[in-house]
Order: structure tokens, then C-alpha cells, then sequence
């Protein structure tokens, strides 16, 4: 049950509904967050609007009484009573103002207007904290006109339209000089009240405020009534998706999956073809799969004739290889038995000298001796034999192989030039081993050289690998032959000279060490490569009694 659990989750029509499932929850998600941004950004222009209007009307009121109403009440005032304190705050923009907003909010009360000062003669209309910041804002910024934005006042989010209130020469009136200030002002808020005013200065600022916080819920509500029919629109959306994908995707291709299985495990025929049942691109895909299934059925057959044929040019490729290989051996054999028959015969027919009997022996003695020579180097060439792993300095190595092979390098007046590297750290061969593939390579280079010529060893470390690469300034191998100078039995020299196995061997044992021989040659010579990884030490010699080793 868990495993159709896993196999539902990792289905193609799951994966499909679900990346569309995520990219319409995101999209429901940001058009959520747009539609709430949107609204809030509406609602806080309206509310602009609004205050812009209620600025305006206020602002009119109080052009209305300092241009209009303000002069002929103070005619008034001058011959009824100076001393009347309602007279004489009538004409007070701030004083209108603010009854005429009192009125106002009895009906509309989403709306607080104040007018404040930092110096006012009203110890009611001096400005709180906000308000001082905004007479401080005006005050820096000459400018500026007004200022909106939204602002916490009270722990709530509110729309707050300011501008200020710059003094002018009606203003004087009350609030400059004390000395001529009006009676009942005076009389009502003392001598020790903040008079002294100046024209054209910025006293107090007046401002709208508009409490957001209940509308930005409203609006946030709204959004999240959007995004929950969204998403119960997506659930019903990918569920429907998710069935339909599997109806005209998910369930053709599991029939092809299937199918594929039972050729794989024998159950189903390769040549059988699959009903087409779709007309859409699962159909295409049907019938393309009968058409390779056809072909790979075709392919297969032909596959089984030619396997039949394979299996009987290996017969025949292992039939050659023994006559070759028999012929080698019989060819190589031969000539020593033939003497040593020749001198038996001799020894038992002829009466001869002590002396004459001894070469007779001698004659016997060396050929048994090639015939060992060829059964042994036959023997390593058949079979693996174990390696005896030892660490030795691959100059080691060298210097033993040229000194078995001085007196043939000397007699054929050849040079010697070496390339040592000095990074190559011990190796771990068979030395052995080893000495007789450089050997076997060093005897064909000296062979190569008819009359003197240059001998040059070069070592170097490439790698995990040490390189070993001699080369000769011979004649060069012909083109015809180098790519059979590793086949037994194969040479080119004189009966006598080789048995046509000290490269195979040679080629056996590098590889057998991990390694490689590799061949370059041209009408200026050749160049043996011998690359062999450096080894390490061999379990057997890791740890214990250095005395067992």
C-alpha cells in the first residue's frame, strides 16, 4: 500500500497537477495581495479626496471672516461693547472654524479637524507631540504647502492631511502687540498670554485626520475572501486536471510502460503490436512504438543468424591461432632436436676421441638448453604466474638491465643517454619481471642498430603512472608488420635469433602489473613506451614481523 503511495506521488499526472496546482496558488496568492493593495490604495485616495474637500470648505470659511466678516464685525464691536467675548471671538478663524467642525462631526464623525499652535492664547488649541512635528516639518520645509500620509495616532492606522498656518496682519489684531489687543481678549486669557506675533510666520498648522484602520480591515477581509475562493477553486481545478491528465496521458503510457516490461522479462512477444486506440499524440507514440518494436524484432533475428556465423569464425579464428602456434613451436624445436639427433647418433656409432665426444655432448647440452628456453618462455606466455611484489627505484631497474646488456651495447659501439627523472618515488613491481620486459625491448632496439647509433632511456612521472620509454635510431619498424610485433611467435629475424615471444611476454607482464605498452616508429627509429601505475605495498607486507616478511 505504501508503495502505491510512493508510485501515486512520483506519477506524471501528479507532478503535472501539482506544478499547476503551485503556480495557481501563487497566482491566486499575488492577485489576493493586488486586489487588497488596490483597494487599500483606492480607499486611501478617496479619503484623500475627502479631506482635500473638507480642507478647501474650511479654508474658505476662514478666507470668508479674515477678507469679509472680520472688518465690519470690528466696526461693530468698536460701538456696541469692545469687552464682549463672544463678539470678539467671532471674528477668530481658529474659533469658526473649529464650532463650524463641531456641528460638522455631530453628523459625520469619521472626520477630527484641529487647528493648534505651539503659541496659542487657547491653552485648548496648543498642539500635542504629532502636531509639533508638524509645525517643526513646516518650518524646515518653507515649500511645502501640505502633507498627507497615513500615520498611527492612537494605535490606529489614520489618514492625516496637514498645512500650515502662517500669520498675517489681521492675526496682529488678537494675537500681536498685548497693549493693543481687544479688551476680552485680554480680560479672558490675561496679560501673561502668548501675544506677540509676527506677520507672515508659521504659528500653528490645522489638520484632517481620517481613521483607516477599520477600512484596511474591511479591505483585508475582502482579500481574504478572494484568496479562500481561490483556493477552493483550485482544489476542485487540479483535482479535475489531476483525472484528466491521468485519463489521457497518465494511463496510455503506463500501457506502453507496461508492455516494455513484459519484452524485457520475457513475458510479452517483441514482434506484437499494441491497439491504437488515440488519435492524439499518445496514438502517435503507439504506433512508433510498434514500428521499433517491429524493427528490434527484425534486428534480434538477424542478431541470431549472425551469431551462429560468429560462433563458427571463432572456431575457425582458434583452429588458426593453433596451427600458428604449433607450427612456431615445431619450427623452433625442431633444429635443436635435429642436432642433438645427429650427435646421439654419432656418439653411438662412430668411435671418437675424448675431446671430439665432449663437443658432441656440448652440441646436445645446448641445444636442450634452447628447448627449455623456447618451453619456458611458452609457459609464461600460456599462464600468469603469481608476481612477487617488492618496492624497487625504477633506476635500479635500468641500471641492472644495461649492465647485463653492456658487453652487446659496447661491441656494437652504441651510446647511451639517459633522462632521469628525480620525482618518480618507489615503485612496487615485480623487479624481476620487470628487467626482463626492458631487456626484451633493449636486445630488439640494439638489434635494430646495425652499426652504432643512440640508445636513450628517459623516465617521468605522469601522474599516478611511472613512463619508461626507450628509443633506438635504427631503421624503424615497417608499416606492414608493427601492428603484429605483439603476436606470438611473430619475428623477422633469422632462425635462431628469437622465438617470436619476448615482446608477447613483454606486453603480458606490463599488463598484468596494470600497465601499458605503447609503440611509436618511423625511418629515424622507434620508441617503446612502458607505462606502469606505481603501485603499493601489498597487504601481505603491510604490518606484522618485519622477520616473517
Amino acid at each position: 500500500m505504501a508503495i502505491m503511495k510512493i508510485k501515486g506521488l512520483n506519477s506524471l499526472s501528479f507532478k503535472f497537477s501539482f506544478i499547476v496546482g503551485v503556480i495557481l496558488f501563487l497566482f491566486s496568492t499575488l492577485l489576493s495581495m493586488i486586489l487588497y493593495y488596490y483597494l487599500r490604495a483606492h480607499a486611501i485616495e478617496n479619503a484623500e479626496r475627502k479631506t482635500l474637500i473638507i480642507m478647501t470648505y474650511v479654508k474658505a470659511i476662514g478666507d470668508y471672516v479674515k477678507d469679509s466678516f472680520r472688518p465690519r464685525m470690528l466696526e461693530i464691536i468698536s460701538r456696541l461693547d469692545p469687552e464682549d467675548e463672544f463678539l470678539v471671538e467671532s471674528i477668530s478663524t481658529t474659533h469658526v472654524n473649529m464650532e463650524i467642525m463641531k456641528k460638522f462631526n455631530k453628523d459625520i464623525h469619521d472626520y477630527v479637524y484641529k487647528r493648534v499652535s505651539d503659541r496659542p492664547l487657547n491653552p485648548q488649541h496648543r498642539a500635542d507631540s504629532f502636531h509639533m512635528k508638524m509645525i517643526e516639518y513646516f518650518r524646515k520645509h518653507r515649500d511645502r504647502d501640505s502633507w498627507h500620509s497615513i500615520v498611527k495616532l492612537d494605535n490606529r492606522e489614520t489618514l492625516v492631511y496637514a498645512r500650515p498656518v502662517i500669520s498675517n496682519k489681521g492675526c496682529l489684531l488678537c494675537h500681536g502687540e498685548k497693549e493693543r489687543a481687544p479688551a476680552a481678549i485680554v480680560k479672558k486669557y490675561g496679560r501673561d498670554g502668548n501675544f506677540g506675533w509676527q506677520a507672515g510666520r508659521i504659528v500653528g498648522v490645522e489638520t484632517v485626520s481620517i481613521p483607516m484602520d477599520k477600512t484596511f480591515e474591511y479591505l483585508r477581509g475582502i482579500a481574504l475572501s478572494t484568496f479562500l475562493f481561490g483556493l477552493v477553486t483550485l482544489g476542485a481545478l487540479f483535482f479535475a486536471i489531476y483525472e484528466t491528465f491521468t485519463q489521457l496521458v497518465t494511463r496510455p503510457i503506463g500501457r506502453l510502460s507496461n508492455v516494455f516490461k513484459g519484452i524485457v522479462s520475457g513475458s510479452l512477444p517483441l514482434g506484437k503490436d499494441i491497439d491504437v486506440t488515440n488519435k492524439d499524440e499518445i496514438g502517435e507514440l503507439t504506433e512508433s512504438f510498434n514500428i521499433l518494436a517491429r524493427h528490434l524484432h527484425e534486428a534480434q533475428e538477424r542478431l541470431k543468424r549472425t551469431a551462429r556465423i560468429e560462433r563458427q569464425m571463432m572456431e575457425t579464428e582458434k583452429l588458426a591461432a593453433l596451427g600458428q602456434l604449433s607450427a612456431g613451436i615445431a619450427h623452433e624445436i625442431n633444429n635443436p632436436i635435429g642436432g642433438i639427433k645427429l650427435c646421439f647418433n654419432n656418439l653411438i656409432n662412430t668411435e671418437m676421441d675424448e675431446e671430439t665426444k665432449q663437443q658432441h655432448i656440448e652440441v646436445v647440452q645446448s641445444g636442450l638448453d634452447r628447448i627449455q628456453a623456447i618451453v619456458k618462455q611458452l609457459l609464461e606466455f600460456s599462464r600468469n604466474t603469481p608476481l612477487n611484489i617488492t618496492p624497487v627505484k625504477v633506476d635500479s631497474i635500468i641500471d641492472n638491465v644495461l649492465k647485463i646488456s653492456e658487453y652487446t651495447i659496447s661491441k656494437k659501439g652504441i651510446k647511451i643517454e639517459r633522462d632521469s627523472s628525480p620525482d618518480i618515488p618507489t615503485l612496487w613491481v615485480d623487479s624481476n619481471k620487470m628487467e626482463q620486459v626492458l631487456l626484451n625491448i633493449i636486445i630488439n632496439a640494439i638489434q635494430a642498430m646495425d652499426e652504432g647509433g643512440t640508445l636513450t632511456i628517459k623516465t617521468w612521472l605522469e601522474g599516478e603512472r611511472c613512463n619508461i620509454s626507450i628509443s633506438d635510431t635504427g631503421r624503424g619498424i615497417p608499416g606492414d608488420i608493427i601492428s603484429r610485433i605483439f603476436d606470438p611467435f611473430f619475428t623477422t629475424k633469422e632462425v635462431g635469433e628469437g622465438t617470436g615471444l619476448g615482446l608477447t611476454v613483454s606486453k603480458a607482464i606490463v599488463e598484468q602489473h596494470g600497465g601499458s605498452i605503447e609503440v611509436e616508429t618511423s625511418e629515424r627509429g622507434t620508441t617503446f613506451t612502458v607505462r606502469i601505475p606505481l603501485g603499493q605495498e601489498p597487504e601481505t607486507l603491510k604490518g606484522g614481523n618485519p622477520h616473517d616478511r
